[in-house]
């Protein structure tokens, strides 16, 4: 193993690495294969770039998603450069021997003469494959990996790779998270650390990816994970990071899938076709399976690609370690006050697939009764009669109904609904907003009143200040052929603000409905979910039938299960309370649109 490893290794050495065998077709971002396969094809591209913002020519000769591209670049700048800063006279080498060959300049040139013709190409093709073939990657190294220590070993030896390449890797040591996990209660929510918001790294409720998987909460067997978009090497990565086996099912957005990594056998690949036109297969879930038999379940705003956890604000839930029940136990058993069980199984079935089968079974036999939330998700489907009060808002109003309790003035108690992308919504605020929306999350206990309405998304200027905006990148999703016809939603937009968490340049890709007291300082209940602001997301009715097109998945915070009062604290009442205030993802007071603020909208990048 020990001399796999090194062969590995030393290829990170300047002119020594051997060449991808993937050559233009390479998909990779992941660090690792960077540090370990050259690239010639995109070096050409950043060797003149290594300080300065990266410009991808006009015309390249190679076929490529250019959004992509641009993240591979972004590697191969920080791996180069740091080859540049520790070793002069080798990277003037390597820029002479790649220069000669560029001809991807900002011009239709015409081909260079040092170019191989598509036979060579092939040729040179199969060789670097034969040469690559008798050496083995670090990742595929730690995955096949059976014991601990080794893979400890493997992973210190990555992590230590990598930061000689230049890039930042600023973990929480495993075996901590457990201590941050039990300060989190009764709540259990975290949001993401950003990376370029330094204050953000010692909140209590900040959280990196490896910290879910930490060995602190156990160690991992198997999971399950279920999203829209996916990166799989990245994916990996990140198990790497936290010393935990990566056997992992991932079912995904058909098409939804952003790397075209190779897969090792402990990757099970299902794609999720989507049965109604337009729907997407929106839920960030995931299950986790350790070694004593428990699981942990964990409801998350955000896809499984670097993007979407390094600068954005995501939210997640994440559930106590959940045993499993004795033999003797009737499955039925072990359901939480909540009904979460119950609920949960009944959205895995909903699959219908063979690869959900162990894990129903898993669910069907781990004890939920420490689960203090209420599992909200949505099913595609048209629904008449069966199933009406299971999906979407008709299952946020029928639990509010339930149980939900509000003060007789509860009218002027507003509902604020939070996310990343806009449907269409009608062409007046009566249309759906309130008659569906409003009028679901504003039910209770007592006579259902129409409170007022804030909706909070990014201005053009939130997002021009942003890091998103920095690099290149966008995670909100709205067009200005929709917005032009519900103008009318300008009445009741609210600007992201986000400065007393830090995240005010940390676009939000977190989705949060809720409800306040006029005064802000308590809270109703709080649901975070995968959910957008949309139809198909939360369903809408039909002539004959309620509609859902989307898959989401969320949990509703009510303060009768959590703390045993009717409402949450937003604020630290006094210092005699124990209740802990609620973590609330953005500022308060809301800040209204300005007279000069637009909404943000996609078309900026088709300019």
């Amino acid at each position: 193993m020990l001399k796999v490893m090194n062969t590995a290794m030393n290829r990170v050495k300047v002119n020594v690495r051997d060449k991808c065998p993937f050559m233009e077709k390479c998909y990779r971002k992941n660090p690792i294969h960077f540090a370990e396969m050259s690239h010639p094809h995109l070096e050409r591209l950043v060797i003149d770039q290594l300080d300065d913002t990266i410009k991808i020519p006009d015309v390249l000769d190679f076929e490529c998603d250019r959004s992509q591209l641009l993240d591979q670049l972004k590697v191969i700048q920080i791996v180069m450069r740091k080859e540049r800063d520790k070793d002069r006279d080798s990277f003037l080498k390597l820029k002479n021997d790649l220069l000669p060959t560029d001809i991807t300049k900002n011009s239709t040139t015409s081909k260079s003469p040092n170019k191989v013709s598509n036979s060579e190409d092939r040729s040179l093709d199969f060789e670097n494959q034969q040469s690559s073939s008798s050496s083995v990657s670090i990742m595929d190294t730690y995955e096949s990996c059976k014991l601990n220590k080794d893979r400890e070993e493997i992973r210190k030896k990555a992590i230590k790779k990598m930061k000689q390449q230049g890039f930042e890797i600023s973990l929480v040591e495993p075996g901590e998270f457990a201590v941050k996990y039990a300060l989190a209660a009764p709540y259990y929510i975290f949001f993401t650390r950003i990376d370029k918001s330094l204050p953000t790294y010692n909140q209590p409720l900040s959280i990196t990816f490896p910290e879910i998987l930490d060995k602190s909460l156990g160690e991992i067997k198997s999971s399950l994970q279920i999203n829209f978009m996916v990166d799989v090497g990245w994916l990996c990565l990140q198990y790497l990071l936290a010393g935990q086996k990566a056997d992992i099912t991932i079912l995904y957005g058909d098409g939804g899938r952003v790397d075209k990594e190779k897969v090792g056998k402990n990757i099970t690949l299902v794609p999720i076709p989507q049965p109604i036109q337009y729907g997407c297969h929106h839920t960030k879930m995931m299950i986790l399976e350790y070694n004593d038999g428990g699981i942990r379940i964990v409801v998350s705003t955000a896809n499984l690609y670097a993007d979407d956890w390094e600068n954005r604000t995501q939210g997640l839930w994440i559930s106590p370690h959940l045993p499993s029940l004795s033999n003797l136990d009737d499955t039925n058993n072990g359901e939480s006050k909540t009904g979460f069980k119950k609920d949960f199984l009944q959205y895995l079935k909903s699959y219908k697939q063979q690869a959900l089968s162990r894990w129903i079974a898993i669910v069907e036999k781990a004890d939920f009764s420490d689960v203090n939330v209420f599992f909200i998700a949505s099913v595609p489907g048209n629904y008449r009669q069966t199933g009406v009060d299971a999906w979407g808002h008709k299952k946020l109003g029928y639990v509010l109904s339930t149980y939900a309790s509000l003060p007789l003035n509860s009218r002027d108690w507003p509902i604020i609904a939070q996310s990343s992308s806009i449907g269409t919504l009608g062409l007046s605020y009566e249309k759906w907003v309130q008659r569906v929306i409003v009028s679901s999350m504003s039910r209770t206990k007592e006579l259902t009143i129409l409170p007022n309405f804030h909706f909070i998304f990014p201005t053009q200027k939130n997002y021009e200040e942003s890091f998103d905006c920095q690099n290149a990148c966008c995670c909100l999703c709205y067009r200005q052929q929709t917005h032009s016809k519900q103008k009318w939603l300008e009445k009741y937009l609210c600007q992201w603000k986000a400065s007393k968490t830090s995240r005010d340049k940390a676009m939000p890709h977190i989705k949060s409905y809720t409800r306040l007291s006029p005064d802000l300082k308590r809270m109703a209940w709080f649901v975070l979910t995968s959910a957008n602001l949309s139809k198909a997301a939360w369903g809408t009715e039909m002539k004959k039938f309620y509609s859902i097109s989307n898959h989401e998945a969320g949990v509703l915070f009510l303060p009768t299960f959590i703390t045993g009062e009717t409402t949450f604290p937003v604020e630290k009442e006094n210092d005699d309370s124990n209740i802990q205030p609620f973590p609330i993802p953005y500022d308060l007071p809301l800040i209204p649109y300005e007279s000069e603020d637009n909404p943000f909208v996609n078309d900026i990048f088709d300019e």
